[in-house]
């Protein structure tokens, strides 16, 4: 799987669309098309095919002479435009009818039916009135749309002058232009023409990003550099893996931009999009340039196309910290973003008994809740029956979406939310009744009994070892970061059976009860004075046969179902302390723009990392396979909980050098926060995982 083929478009109609526009732009635009007009002046040849299937007017209402879909389908065509570096008056002129549509009256009845017989604009982005010093698409434009001292009008070719200047973006650039009157009023609010011009702007630099990581990973996959390609290298390997971090970033935040919705709940998705998705695309195309080396750096090569055309977006639009702050002010009005989830027809179908069974169960005394909410299924409703629902990926959403109205809240399984789907998929119907049952009542808490101290993220060199003595077996070792073994009933443990066999061979997966004799738990005090983690230590401890789940020397395949499992859990959310939203709660008057500006970054990408689940809960309605978002959640969303929480110790200033009073939860959550880079796997062995399993990048030997 190649992680940077995903598109912006989640539903079945976009990812078609998505493949005709991309299909076309290969097979009809291509890398001829890419580069025309850079050294013969040759005019962009393929703008009446455009015209013809109706893209530039495809986001405009029938009734104005447009095709009637949203802007969000167009998006979807632009991204693959901006992949295939696409010149000509595409993107303008896009932007343009955007505008006109949204202005309606007259002029949209006037010239978006020009534009769909094969009219083309401009956009003057930037300053106040004429002369604009960067217009784009102003080359034998047929209007312009540009900002006067009082809003916004437009002029007809008659009314303009062109000068031709050198733009960075040498496939499509930008010209100065000077006009004649006043031009034609476009009744529209201040602020919209440039944030319909952020929108799409953003859906083509995700287009340019994907072709950049697309090309940075094929070259290291197949470049060799002393003996070996320099994908191997994990320099190299990590780059491209944070590349394809940024880019699904990127194009969570556009998605959500591009999606609509209620009026400040839009402008805050716009603006977040704005503060995270032009700088990260010039991120990106500089790393492509990187990975590919010298080659990069010739005029030969389309890679420095890309990297002119992402400096040339972002200088474009406002400012990112313009945005940054926008994005801080919005939340502090108490601005919020939604994003619903559109269920099938089902959803309602299944929503009454929902909503019936917790009608029964807030009926019944508080006392009985948890237990009951297990033994019935909705604790873990997609678990197989008889321990949850079986319930489908739309069952799922209408459960929690209820659960979350009744304000009814659900216990959470620690551990045991890691340990259960192992024994499900590898344990006895014996052992499962045994344990399932008890565990999700809460009646047994649990520990995972995996790292040790020569066996981290190298798992696979384990060391501790499991002799057979009769029926049994006798385990002797260390285990170490044993969370709340000190208050575990019984652990997952995995131990080596055959020593003889290579690592991942001979481990075998065991659950042990922890008042064994033999066992000796030691508390590890963690960096923030707590001691959540342990040292476990064990001496000759016999654990019965009927403890082994799975086979014998298969224990690794069980293991990794535990561990996924983890990993799930620490992706969707494993932050300790204050959220973003508190960030703001610490800015004041005298704060510097600096910190502004870095709350609101933080703000931004906490919005993208909340649409990046909301395209993993999407795909899996559809019954999709999860897209690149699932592997890149965890790496994301750790790393931001970590920034969140220093950013809070910081704002604080000299207060956070006590560790008492207001700085005390904030420099204990930073610190406690440490380890979500670390549990789980790794950030650095997840880059592996991502390089390696969407880029195909080789794995290390």
């Amino acid at each position: 799987m190649n992680g940077a083929s995903s598109t912006l478009g989640v539903s079945a109609d976009h990812e078609a669309l998505s493949d005709t526009a991309r299909r076309w732009v290969d097979e009809v635009v291509g890398e001829a098309g890419r580069r025309a007009g850079i050294e013969d002046a040759a005019p962009f040849a393929h703008w009446d095919d455009m015209v013809s299937m109706g893209w530039p007017t495809l986001h405009a209402a029938e009734g104005r002479g447009g095709q009637g879909f949203h802007l969000a389908d167009l998006a979807v065509v632009l991204e693959q435009a901006g992949r295939g570096g696409v010149p000509g008056p595409l993107l303008a002129t896009a932007i343009a009818v955007g505008i006109l549509d949204e202005a309606g009256g007259a002029l949209a009845a006037e010239w978006i039916p020009r534009v769909a017989s094969g009219a083309t604009a401009a956009v003057a982005f930037a300053g106040g009135a004429s002369p604009f010093a960067t217009v784009l698409g102003a080359s034998d434009a047929t209007f312009l749309i540009g900002p006067t001292e009082g809003g916004w009008a437009l002029w007809s070719a008659d009314a303009f002058n062109v000068a031709e200047t050198t733009g960075v973006d040498l496939v499509r650039g930008v010209a100065a232009v000077e006009v004649e009157g006043p031009g034609a009023d476009v009744s529209i609010a201040a602020g919209r023409p440039v944030d319909i011009a952020t929108q799409l702007l953003c859906a083509e630099a995700v287009g340019l990003a994907a072709w950049c990581v697309d090309t940075a990973s094929v070259y290291a996959a197949d470049r060799v550099q002393f003996g070996r390609p320099i994908g191997q290298f994990q320099g190299v390997k990590h780059r491209c893996a944070d590349m394809l971090a940024s880019l699904e970033l990127a194009r969570a935040a556009t998605w959500d931009a591009c999606r609509g919705g209620e009026a400040d709940e839009q402008q805050l998705a716009i603006a977040g999009a704005g503060a995270l998705v032009p700088d990260a695309v010039v991120g990106i195309a500089k790393d492509c340039i990187q990975v590919l080396g010298g080659i990069g750096f010739t005029w030969e090569h389309d890679a420095h196309l890309y990297l002119r055309r992402a400096i040339a977006t972002r200088a474009l639009l406002p400012e990112s910290s313009v945005r940054r702050d926008e994005v801080v002010e919005l939340v502090d009005r108490g601005v919020t973003r939604t994003l619903p989830i559109e269920l099938p027809a089902e959803a309602e179908e299944i929503r009454p008994t929902v909503v019936a069974w917790l009608d029964g169960l807030q009926a019944r005394p508080r006392e009985e809740w948890n237990t009951t909410i297990a033994d019935e299924g909705y604790l873990v409703p997609h678990w197989p029956q008889p321990w949850g629902r079986g319930a489908t990926a739309v069952e799922q959403v209408v459960i929690d979406q209820e659960f979350a109205r009744a304000k009814v809240r659900r216990p959470h399984l620690q551990v045991a939310a890691w340990a259960l789907p192992t024994l499900i998929a590898h344990g006895t119907a014996e052992q499962q009744e045994r344990w399932v049952g008890p565990s999700l009542r809460q009646e047994i808490m649990w520990c995972q009994l995996f790292s040790e101290p020569d066996a981290g993220s190298d798992l696979a060199s384990l060391r501790m070892r499991a002799d057979r003595d009769g029926d049994g077996w006798r385990l002797t070792g260390q285990k170490v970061w044993t969370s709340m073994a000190h208050t575990a009933q019984w652990g997952i443990c995995l131990a080596r059976t055959s020593p003889d066999k290579p690592n991942h061979d001979g481990i075998t997966c065991f659950f042990v009860d922890m008042t064994s004799a033999g066992i000796d738990v030691r508390p590890l005090r963690e960096i923030n004075g707590d001691a959540w983690f342990n040292e476990v230590f064990f001496d000759d401890v016999f654990v019965p046969g009927d403890c082994v789940i799975g086979a014998v020397d298969d224990g690794w395949r069980a293991g990794r179902t535990t561990l996924a499992n983890e990993r799930v859990s620490m992706g969707s959310g494993a932050s300790i302390g204050a959220g973003v939203t508190a960030l703001v709660g610490l800015l004041d008057a005298q704060s510097s723009p600096h910190d502004r500006g870095r709350v609101g970054e933080l703000l931004a990408r906490d919005g993208a990392l909340g649409a990046l689940r909301s395209r993993m809960t999407i795909r899996s309605l559809a019954g999709a396979d999860a897209g690149p978002e699932a592997s890149i959640v965890k790496l994301l969303g750790v790393i931001h909980d970590q920034d969140v929480q220093e950013a809070g110790v910081e704002l604080l200033g000299a207060a956070a050098a006590s560790a008492d009073g207001a700085a005390a939860g904030w420099v204990s959550s930073f610190l406690w926060n440490r380890s979500l880079t670390i549990a789980g796997g790794t950030s650095e062995v997840q880059r592996n995982v991502i390089a390696e399993r969407l880029l195909g990048l080789p794995r290390d030997p």
